[in-house]
């Protein structure tokens, strides 16, 4: 037998009355409207309240229960902008170094240190004769697919 399974099912031993009692004790009606016999035919102001408790329990199950989220996507903090720290370059020594606050940042600038970022120096590639020969042909081929 399933662990989940119950050996055989167990009735209430609760009479009608009892029963629609204790449904109203969870509901917080206990003892009102003992001769009512339809649990559903409640005044406004007790389905006012019974709306206000079920609102109460929704919105403590939204704070504390699970919620759906994206496995391959799953929820991120919100950005938040921070000013520090920054980052600054050296062009002379070809540094470059962060500034984690205002006053280091205005004291790294009187320094020489700039904002700007250093700009590689492009690389000069050398080709042997036959690299350039097959170069041009390449060039060549790809000015007549380009007139086409």
């Amino acid at each position: 037998m399933p662990l989940n399974e119950a050996e055989r099912y167990h009735p209430s031993n609760l009479t009608e009355d009892e029963q629609r009692e204790a449904t109203r004790a969870l509901y917080g009606f206990a003892g009102e409207h003992m001769n009512n016999p339809n649990p559903t035919d409640l005044t406004y102001e007790e389905r006012v309240k019974m709306r206000r408790l079920l609102d109460e329990a929704d919105q403590k199950d939204a704070a504390n229960g699970m919620r759906e989220f994206d496995l391959n996507r799953p929820p991120a903090p919100p950005y938040v902008y921070r000013e520090y720290p920054r980052l600054l370059y050296n062009h002379v020594t070809k540094q470059n170094k962060p500034a984690h606050t205002y006053e280091q940042h205005q004291a790294m600038l009187a320094q020489g240190w700039t904002e700007e970022p250093i700009t590689p120096e492009p690389v000069e590639v050398r080709l042997t004769a036959q690299e350039q020969e097959e170069a041009e042909a390449i060039d060549k081929q790809l000015v007549k697919k380009g007139k086409k």
